[in-house]
């Protein structure tokens, strides 16, 4: 994401760009509004936010909110502005006034806007895999889901879905080795440089598992993920969202600067827990503070695995943990370490090298509901609610569901 900040005032432009910089934005900025017309990095940005710190400006932002309108969205910070300049901002669509002693709150909203994904016919869905702790199979979920997305959904225009899958465990999770490919995703390469990142450096970060399904995973690293920005993270998944029709973010268990903007901005997010006293109530204040970000009920599901079963095949404990989880769509993944371990042993996903087992059609009914949002098929969807009816404590009972 990248903010163009205008003004001769370099104090007001500093004071903005730290603001948008905490925001996740690379910050540019110039002195008046005809420098920007003709910014070659602008030009080149097909989204950008436009902050004017100059109330003499009013006019000429409102001009250029015209003109750039579907590019840029523009923002006048001052204290005051003349009535018409405001009623021209507003009108054009592509602008707004704040005053500086909102900025910080008001400019925390605007930036909302530019994390969600653009859903246009080249972007990509986007699905948040989010830990309630570590050791809960995330990375397990996150990878099944891809692989059955990458084979069912289709898509005429490019012959088959298109899905990857961004590791952001950054100092090298697992994902990579339970596919047995090599883990080529070296943020290093741009941190601090952002403006590196081309279609040939996306290549070069590629991990390709399948025809349909290509990997961004990280090589292990000493450095922590703190060193890398909100706004590298955005960039890079602006930058790639035009190559896919789904991308699924494999989230780590620790919280970042970039974490609650991510979950906001995505499409669908999916909690993922175990079945222990302690995990539950992580998982429920997990669960919390994503309803607390306003992820819609319908966009927000909870993956509760490694569930141990009993000789009938029946989960333990379900009726406890519908209890505690009351009110959340659940899907139940059964405890199976042969089948896991196998797969990951011949770094192969378990719906290839085990599809017809107990824990894998548990398994297909989550990505079956993933499926129906990412599509936005009608059917699909209604295929996900079916598979989920026994797992949806609400419906178990006999009353009405969340619709999707």
């Amino acid at each position: 994401m990248r903010c163009f900040i205008v003004g001769a005032d370099t104090q007001a432009a500093a004071r903005l760009g730290s603001v948008a910089a905490d925001l996740g934005f690379t910050v540019s900025t110039l002195a008046a509004m005809d420098a920007l017309r003709i910014d070659k990095q602008f030009l080149a940005t097909p989204r950008a936010l436009v902050l004017v710190a100059d109330s003499s400006l009013a006019f000429e932002a409102a001009d250029f909110a015209v003109q750039a309108a579907g590019q840029a969205f523009v923002v006048l910070v001052a204290d005051t502005v003349v009535p018409e300049a405001y009623k021209a901002l507003v009108r054009s669509g592509s602008g707004e006034w704040i005053q500086w002693g909102s900025c910080e709150v008001e400019l925390a909203e605007v930036a909302l806007g530019f994390s969600a994904p653009a859903h246009s016919d080249g972007g990509a869905r986007v699905v948040s895999f989010l830990p309630s702790k570590g050791g809960v199979g995330n990375t397990t979920l996150v990878i099944e889901a891809a692989v059955h997305l990458s084979n069912r959904l289709a898509n005429p225009r490019r012959g088959g879905a298109r899905v990857a899958v961004l590791d952001l465990n950054l100092q090298g999770g697992t994902l990579a080795d339970c596919l047995d490919v090599e883990p080529r995703f070296d943020i290093a390469e741009i941190v601090g440089r952002p403006e590196r990142l081309d279609e040939q450096l996306i290549e070069v970060f590629t991990s390709r598992y399948a025809n349909r399904l290509d990997i961004f995973a990280s090589p292990m690293r000493a450095s922590g993920a703190e060193e890398v920005g909100p706004g590298l993270i955005f960039t890079f998944i602006d930058a790639i969202s035009a190559r896919y029709d789904a991308i699924l973010l494999d989230l780590p268990e620790t919280w970042l600067a970039w974490t609650d903007t991510l979950i906001q901005g995505s499409d669908a997010v999916v909690v993922t827990g175990t079945t222990t006293v302690p995990a539950l109530r992580r998982l429920s204040l997990r669960l919390a503070h994503v309803a607390d970000l306003g992820v819609p009920e319908g966009k927000r599901a909870v993956a509760v695995n490694q569930v141990c079963t009993d000789l009938f095949g029946r989960f333990k404990r379900r009726p406890e943990i519908e209890r505690v989880l009351d009110g959340h769509r659940l899907f139940f993944v059964r405890r199976d370490g042969s089948a896991l371990e196998d797969a990951s042993d011949s770094g192969r996903p378990l719906l290839e090298s085990a599809p017809d087992s107990r824990v894998g059609r548990d398994i297909r009914r989550l990505a079956t509901w993933i499926e129906g949002l990412v599509a936005g098929s009608a059917a699909a969807a209604k295929g996900g609610e079916a598979d989920a009816r026994e797992t949806d404590p609400r419906k178990a009972r006999g009353r009405q569901g969340i619709a999707a």
